[in-house]
């Protein structure tokens, strides 16, 4: 993962941090990371950020990548947090 971002992470980054993903999962408390679901001005991306604060991205050609995807984290996720309540 990388500390230092592109001019595509920074825009990226701008949006998470303004609060405008269309869906988050993960705590960097709870398990380490968190991730969250971009689809704004075209660009199809999940943006990730671990629990020392480095951030990273994936684009994606589709929306139904993007989805595909999306759903794999969200599915580990809600596994590691099962783990984490039992």
């Amino acid at each position: 993962m990388n500390k230092y971002i592109d001019a595509t992470g920074e825009k990226l980054n701008d949006i998470s941090m303004n609060g405008f993903c269309d869906d988050t999962s993960g705590s960097v408390t709870e398990t380490g990371m968190w991730y969250g679901k971009v689809n704004v001005d075209g660009m199809l991306a999940i943006i990730q950020e671990d629990d020392q604060g480095f951030f990273d991205y994936t684009l994606y050609a589709s929306e139904s990548e993007l989805n595909q995807e999306w759903d794999r984290i969200t599915e580990a996720e809600s596994q590691l947090m099962e783990g984490i309540d039992n």
